[in-house]
């Protein structure tokens, strides 16, 4: 049976076979890289974003030096945590209202809360320097970024709106092209927003047709609909507003608790086909991501047409 995929996409491997319905062991999956790549994701992306920051430091305010070698780039995520003895000066501390009452570790009293705030990340071939909320609203004055993602970009989001509202309260929050929440800093014309996605795609609840079909002679009877080519309405308008788009994704397609290999599997479809033979999540996702940079570079090429 020939697999519905994009032109540009092939199978993992062409000798593996995927199990029916019923003889799927969920046991058996390979353990899942998934919640790393989102954390990698989302690091990349905000150490990209704030590199032009630090690039834009008068060289009075810099207070890192370059390892390497001029006109080279730092490669930021290639680095380790390092935990510092002192315990620095905090950008924001708990009191922040936009911080999740059930994330909120010091205000609930987590053990090694403080512990945590030690850490630093370290590149290897380069320094970091210190975050200054007030240089990052001159430098992203009339912007406007959006997070695009679960709850760790909502997690990004919130700190990097507590450090900027530190130096900046004048403030309006509203929820601009669709997006979960949102913040526009008046002195600046300065918007950050964040739009909410377990998968960045489209999904919802399938159930057989009675009339049958691709998914039901496989012995399918419920799952999830998974959408490669179609981006989740949360954030399909947000390509037009922001200037900056930071997302990230990895840990929702690897839930057992949410899709359940067996009683609610992940369904994927492409151009409202079921892909056929089923591919397992890891392959889902990796259409999905390149589903959803042809749609973004499309939406923006629309912007750039008469």
């Amino acid at each position: 049976m020939k697999r519905v995929i994009s032109p540009q996409s092939s199978p993992r491997s062409p000798t593996r076979n995927t199990p029916s319905m019923a003889g799927r062991d969920a046991g058996r999956r390979r353990p899942s890289s998934f919640p790393c790549l989102a954390a990698v994701l989302v690091l990349i992306s905000l150490l990209l974003l704030f590199s032009a920051f630090r690039s834009s430091l008068a060289p009075q305010n810099r207070t890192a030096v370059l390892l390497l070698p001029p006109g080279s780039s730092c490669n930021y995520s290639d680095g380790s945590w390092i935990r510092h003895p002192d315990l620095a000066t905090p950008r924001y501390d708990h009191t922040c209202k936009e911080i999740f009452k059930g994330w909120n570790c010091i205000a609930n009293r987590k053990s090694n809360a403080l512990d945590i705030l030690r850490w630093r990340w370290q590149p290897s071939h380069c320094n970091l320097p210190r975050f200054d909320p007030l240089q990052f609203l001159r430098l992203y004055r009339n912007k406007n970024i959006g997070f695009v993602g679960d709850s760790l970009n909502r997690n990004m989001f919130v700190s990097l709106v507590c450090m900027l509202r530190r130096v900046s309260g004048d403030v309006k929050k509203w929820r601009p092209a669709g997006a979960d929440r949102g913040f526009t800093f008046l002195s600046y014309n300065l918007t950050v927003a964040y739009h909410r996605t377990n998968l960045l795609v489209r999904y919802g609840r399938w159930s057989a047709d009675a009339n049958g079909g691709v998914l039901e002679s496989l012995g399918y009877k419920q799952g999830y609909r998974v959408d490669v080519d179609v981006p989740e309405p949360t954030w399909a308008e947000a390509p037009m507003f922001h200037d900056i788009l930071i997302f990230n994704t990895g840990h929702w397609w690897g839930a057992p608790a949410k899709f359940d290999p067996t009683q609610s599997p992940m369904l994927f479809f492409y151009e409202g086909i079921p892909v056929s033979p089923p591919i397992l999540p890891e392959e889902g996702l990796d259409l999905a991501l390149k589903h959803m940079n042809r749609c973004y570079m499309w939406i923006k090429h629309q912007e750039t047409m008469p």
